[in-house]
C-alpha cells in the first residue's frame, strides 16, 4: 500500500496554511494519487508531494501545475502565491545592479546604459550654446540623465534641485564649490543682483556647468530664473507638461526632448548592468521586458521588475522562472497601485477613482484603452500619482503610465462598474471632434437622449466637455422655448391643436433618438445591396442621429462605394487589377487579354498605354513593371506614368518573379520549370536569383544567400531580403534577413516558425513584418522589427478562411489583410496591447492586395463585383464627413427625405 502523507500539524504559519489548502484542493478533486497528478501536471510525484508538504514554498510554476491538475482557478492561487512569496523573498543583496524605482545617481554611472547617445547630444549642446533645456515626460529619466549621465561626462558640473526656496537651494549647492563664502551670503548676493553668479563663475570656475533638475518647480521664482539662465553653461531639466510655461519666459536656448527608449536601448539597460558584475539575463526575460517597455517611458517599471527578479535569481542568472514568480511589470504596477490607494484617506480615494476613470477610454470595439487628457484636478493628488509611477505627465496632458495599470484588479473592477458611462463618454468625445471639424456648427450639438445621457456623466467631464454640454443644453432650451411660444399661439387659435403639437414634438424627438437612426441605416444597406446612389447620405443620417460601431461601419462602406473608382471602357469582366505601391496607377486587363496602365487621380481612373500584346502585369512598382507574355516569358518595363511605359529587357528564360521591391530597385525570383509559391514540396531543380535594377536594361545578378527558399520578400527600398526555408522533417520554417549591398550579409537573427510560411510582407518603413502561416487556414502574424534583435510578436490575426492572405501596411501602424472577399484593418501597437480591429468588411477585396494611399490617407480595396473597380476606404470618420459636406454630397433632397421619413423633422448632418 502507498505510504500516507506526513501530517502537517497545526497550521499556524502562512506556509503551512498554504500547504494545507493545496491538500484540501486535492481532496476536492477526488483525491487523485500523486502519480495521477504527475501525469496531469507533467511534474514528478515527489515534486507535487513536496509542494503540499509545508516545508518550503514551491515555485509558482509547480504550484500552478498542481492547481491546474486539480482543475482549480490559477488566477486566485497566483495572487495568493505572490502574497506568500513576498514574506519569503530573500533580502536584496547590496551588489544589485539595478536601482529599482529610484533614479540613478552619480555612483550608478557605470551601470547607466541605454542613454549614451542622449548624453552625447546634450554634452555637444553644452559646448555649442550657453543654455540647453531638456524636456521629458515624468518618468522619462531626467534626473538619472543629469546625475548618472551628464555629471560624470562633464569635467566640471554641479546638480541643483530647487525646492521651496530655489535661490537658497542654489546658494547651498554652490557654497560647497566656491571658497570663502557661505550659503546665506550667496543667496543674498543672488537676490540683489542676478548677474552676480555669472560673474563669479567667469572669475573662479569658467568651465562650470549648472545642471538644474526639476526646473519647473522654480518657474515662478523670477530671481532664480534670471540668476541661472544668465550663466555661461546651463542645462535645465523641465517636465514636458510645463513646456508652455517655460516658453512664456521668453528665454532663448537649445531644446532637446527625451524620447522613449528604443528596443535596443531597453535591451542595453537590462543586460549591461548585469554583465558588469558577471550576471546574465535569460533571453526570454529580455524579450518580455523589451516588449513591455520599448518606445514608452517605462524604464522605472523595468528597473523595479528587474530588482524583484534579482531577488529570485538562480545563482548569477536572472531566469524566466524568477521573472514570472515576481509577476513582472504587471505585479510591480499592481503592488504600487494598491499601496498608494491604501495610503489615501476616504475623500482622496474617491477623487483617485474619478481620476483613474477619466484616463480610461472604452471605444466602440469594447477594448479598454489608456487615454491622454488635460485634467482639471487636485494638483497634490496628481503629483502623488506621478510619484507612484501610476500616471505620466506629457506635453499633451496626463495618461496612465503603462497598460499594466489597466489590469490592476481594483481599477479593472471600477471599469466594469462604469463601462456604460465610459462608452457614453467616448461617444461624447467623438461628437465634440465632429463639432470642432464642422467649425462648431450649432447643428452638431447634442440634443434629446444623447444630451440627457451626457449630463449624467458628471465627474467624467473635463472643462471643454462641460462647455459642449452646456452649449447643447442652452440650444435645447431655446428650442423648447420656441415650441412653447408656438403652442401658446395655437391655444388661442385651435384648442385641440395643443394636444397634437405636444404629441408631435414627443414623437419627433422619440423618432430622432431611437428609430430614425436605425431606419436610415437600413435604407443605406438596402441601397448598397442594389448598388444604387444615396446609400452614403442615408448612412450619414444614421450615424449622426445614433453614433455606434455598426453605424460607422455602414457609413465608411457606403462612402467607399459612392466614391468607387471604376475602369470604364475596355476592361473585361472580372479583370485582374494590379495597383502601384502608392495607389497612383493601376494595371487592368483589357478584353483582348492585354494589360493597360491607368492613372488614378482625383477619384477617377484615366486610361493610358497598353503593354505588348497579351502581356499581363505580374508585379508593379513605383518605376518598374514585370509582365508575363502568353508563352510564360517575363519582361521588365519602365513605368513613368500611365502614358509613359517603355520596354526594357527580357528576364532570363524560365524566370518567375517572386517579389519586386516597391521602389523598383531589386527583383527576386526563381528559375525552374514549376514555380508555385506556397507549396511545401518545391522542385529540387529550382534555384533563386536576385537582381539589382540600377541599370534596368542590364539587370545585375547579386549573390543569393539561400538557393531555394519557399518564400521571399523585399523591403520598400530593396536593401533587405527576407527568405523562408521549410524543413518538412521538423515542420519548421526558418526566416532569415539579409542586408543587400555590394555583398549580401545577415541583417539580424533568424526566426523559427513551427508552421509552413506562405508569405512575408514588409511595412513601408520596415518597422513591421507580416508572416502568413498555412495550416490550411490563414493565420497572419505581425511582428515588430527590433534593430539587430529578434522581432517581437505584436498581433495574431486568425480566420476560418483558407490560406491566401494579401497583406499591406499604412504608414501609421495599421495593417490591412484581404482574404478572398473579406477585407479587414487592424491598428498595431508597439507594446503588449492587443491589436484593435478597425474594419471588417465581407463582400469586398476579391483576393487583391489593398493599397494604402499616403496622399489620400485611405486604402484602395478591390470591389466584390465582376466589374473592375477600386473602393477608396477611409478610416477617419471625421475627415470622411467633412469631405462629404464640403462637396455638398451629404444632404438628402427634400423629396428623398419625405419619401423615407415622412413628416419627421429633417436632421442637418453638416
Amino acid at each position: 500500500m502507498p505510504r500516507g502523507e506526513r501530517p502537517l500539524g497545526p497550521e499556524d504559519t502562512a506556509l503551512l496554511r498554504f500547504a494545507g489548502d493545496l491538500r484540501r484542493l486535492r481532496d476536492q478533486a477526488g483525491k487523485p494519487s500523486y502519480r495521477e497528478l504527475a501525469r496531469r501536471a507533467n511534474y514528478s510525484p515527489t515534486a507535487l508531494s513536496d509542494a503540499a508538504g509545508g516545508r518550503k514554498l514551491p515555485s509558482l510554476a509547480l504550484t500552478l501545475a498542481f492547481v491546474r491538475a486539480c482543475e482549480a482557478d490559477p488566477a486566485s492561487w497566483t495572487r495568493r502565491w505572490r502574497e506568500l512569496a513576498a514574506e519569503h523573498t530573500q533580502p536584496l543583496h547590496p551588489n544589485t545592479p539595478y536601482p529599482g524605482g529610484e533614479p540613478f545617481t552619480e555612483a550608478d554611472a557605470k551601470r547607466f546604459f541605454g542613454r549614451e547617445c542622449l548624453v552625447e547630444q546634450v554634452v555637444e549642446s553644452v559646448r555649442a550654446k550657453p543654455l540647453t533645456v531638456v524636456f521629458g515626460a515624468s518618468g522619462s529619466g531626467r534626473t538619472s540623465l543629469l546625475r548618472a549621465g551628464l555629471l560624470p561626462a562633464l569635467d566640471d558640473a554641479v546638480v541643483i534641485t530647487p525646492g521651496q526656496d530655489p535661490v537658497q537651494d542654489l546658494a547651498a549647492a554652490l557654497a560647497e564649490i566656491f571658497e570663502n563664502t557661505t550659503a546665506s551670503r550667496l543667496a543674498r548676493e543672488f537676490r540683489e543682483d542676478p548677474d552676480h553668479l555669472r560673474l563669479r563663475i567667469r572669475q573662479h570656475r569658467p568651465g562650470l556647468v549648472l545642471l538644474v533638475d526639476d526646473f519647473e518647480r522654480a518657474l515662478d521664482a523670477d530671481d532664480f530664473v534670471a540668476t541661472v539662465t544668465r550663466c555661461p553653461h546651463v542645462v535645465l531639466s523641465v517636465r514636458a507638461d510645463e513646456r508652455r510655461r517655460w516658453h512664456a519666459k521668453g528665454v532663448d536656448g537649445a531644446e532637446i526632448t527625451i524620447e522613449p527608449m528604443s528596443a535596443d536601448q531597453v535591451r542595453r539597460a537590462i543586460t549591461e548592468p548585469a554583465a558588469k558584475i558577471g550576471a546574465t539575463v535569460e533571453t526570454a526575460v529580455i524579450a518580455r521586458l523589451v516588449a513591455d517597455a520599448a518606445n514608452q517611458h517605462a524604464l522605472p517599471l523595468v528597473q523595479q521588475a528587474l530588482v524583484e527578479t534579482w531577488r529570485r535569481k538562480r545563482g548569477m542568472t536572472l531566469s524566466l522562472a524568477g521573472f514570472e514568480e515576481s509577476g513582472g511589470i504587471e505585479q510591480v504596477v499592481a503592488q504600487s497601485a494598491e499601496t498608494f490607494f491604501e495610503g489615501l484617506g476616504e475623500s482622496d480615494r474617491r477623487a483617485a477613482r474619478r481620476l483613474f476613470l477619466r484616463l480610461v477610454s472604452v471605444p466602440r470595439n469594447g477594448i479598454v484603452q489608456r487615454r491622454n487628457r488635460l485634467l482639471d484636478v487636485d494638483a497634490r493628488l496628481l503629483g502623488l500619482l506621478v510619484k507612484a509611477r501610476l500616471v505620466t505627465l506629457t506635453e499633451d496632458g496626463a495618461e496612465l503610465t503603462h497598460d499594466a495599470v489597466l489590469r490592476w484588479p481594483r481599477l479593472a473592477g471600477w471599469i466594469d462598474d462604469e463601462r456604460e458611462n465610459l462608452r457614453t463618454h467616448q461617444q461624447l468625445v467623438t461628437a465634440i471632434e465632429l463639432w470642432e471639424a464642422s467649425d462648431r456648427d450649432p447643428m452638431a450639438l447634442y440634443r434629446g437622449v444623447r444630451l440627457r445621457r451626457a449630463k449624467e456623466l458628471g465627474e467624467f467631464l473635463t472643462v471643454q466637455e462641460r462647455r459642449f454640454v452646456d452649449m447643447s443644453t442652452r440650444r435645447e432650451t431655446r428650442r423648447s422655448t420656441a415650441l412653447i411660444a408656438v403652442v401658446a399661439v395655437l391655444i388661442a387659435l385651435v384648442p385641440g391643436t395643443v394636444v397634437y403639437a405636444l404629441s408631435n414634438e414627443r414623437k419627433l424627438t422619440e423618432m430622432s433618438d431611437r428609430a430614425l437612426g436605425g431606419k436610415a441605416l437600413s435604407q443605406s444597406e438596402a441601397l448598397l445591396e442594389q448598388r444604387r446612389p444615396y446609400a452614403d447620405k442615408y448612412a450619414l443620417v444614421g450615424y449622426e442621429v445614433s453614433p455606434s460601431a455598426e453605424a460607422e461601419k455602414v457609413l465608411r462602406l457606403a462612402n467607399a462605394v459612392a466614391r468607387g473608382i471604376p475602369f470604364t471602357g475596355t476592361p473585361k469582366d472580372d479583370a485582374d487589377v494590379v495597383v502601384a505601391p502608392r495607389g497612383e496607377m493601376a494595371a487592368v486587363t483589357d478584353q483582348d487579354g492585354t494589360d493597360r496602365m491607368w492613372g488614378i487621380d482625383d477619384g477617377k481612373a484615366s486610361p493610358g498605354r497598353k503593354f505588348a500584346d497579351r502581356h499581363r502585369v505580374v508585379k508593379l512598382a513605383e518605376r518598374r513593371a514585370v509582365t508575363r507574355d502568353f508563352n510564360g516569358q517575363e519582361h521588365l518595363w519602365s513605368v513613368g506614368d500611365a502614358n509613359d511605359i517603355t520596354y526594357l529587357t527580357a528576364l532570363p528564360s524560365r524566370f518567375r518573379t517572386l517579389d519586386l521591391s516597391p521602389d523598383g530597385s531589386r527583383l527576386v525570383g526563381k528559375v525552374g520549370a514549376a514555380v508555385e509559391v506556397g507549396l511545401p514540396t518545391p522542385d529540387e531543380s529550382e534555384y533563386a536569383e536576385l537582381y539589382d535594377l540600377s541599370d534596368p536594361r542590364h539587370p545585375r545578378k547579386l549573390p543569393m544567400p539561400v538557393s531555394n527558399p519557399g518564400t521571399v520578400a523585399l523591403s520598400q527600398d530593396g536593401r533587405e531580403l527576407a527568405t523562408g526555408v521549410w524543413d518538412s522533417a521538423t515542420g519548421t520554417t526558418t526566416i532569415e534577413f539579409w542586408s543587400i549591398g555590394g555583398t549580401v550579409e545577415s541583417a539580424g537573427p533568424p526566426m523559427s516558425q513551427h508552421a509552413y510560411v506562405r508569405g512575408i510582407t514588409y511595412s513601408g518603413d520596415g518597422r513591421w513584418l507580416a508572416v502568413e502561416h498555412s495550416s490550411p487556414e490563414s493565420v497572419v502574424e505581425v511582428w515588430q522589427r527590433v534593430p539587430s534583435g529578434t522581432p517581437v510578436l505584436r498581433a495574431r490575426l486568425d480566420t476560418a478562411l483558407r490560406a491566401g492572405a494579401r497583406v499591406s501596411f499604412s504608414d501609421d501602424g495599421r495593417v490591412a489583410v484581404v482574404r478572398d472577399n473579406v477585407f479587414e484593418v487592424h491598428q498595431l501597437y508597439a507594446s503588449d496591447r492587443q491589436a484593435d480591429r478597425l474594419v471588417y468588411v465581407v463582400g469586398h477585396g476579391n483576393s487583391t492586395r489593398a493599397v494604402f494611399r499616403p496622399q489620400n490617407r485611405d486604402f484602395l480595396v478591390r470591389s466584390g463585383g465582376q466589374d473592375p473597380e477600386l473602393l477608396p476606404y477611409d478610416l477617419d470618420t471625421g475627415r470622411l464627413i467633412k469631405r462629404m459636406c464640403e462637396k455638398d454630397g451629404a444632404r438628402l433632397t427634400d423629396s428623398e427625405w419625405v419619401k423615407s421619413f415622412g413628416e419627421v423633422a429633417r436632421v442637418d448632418v453638416c
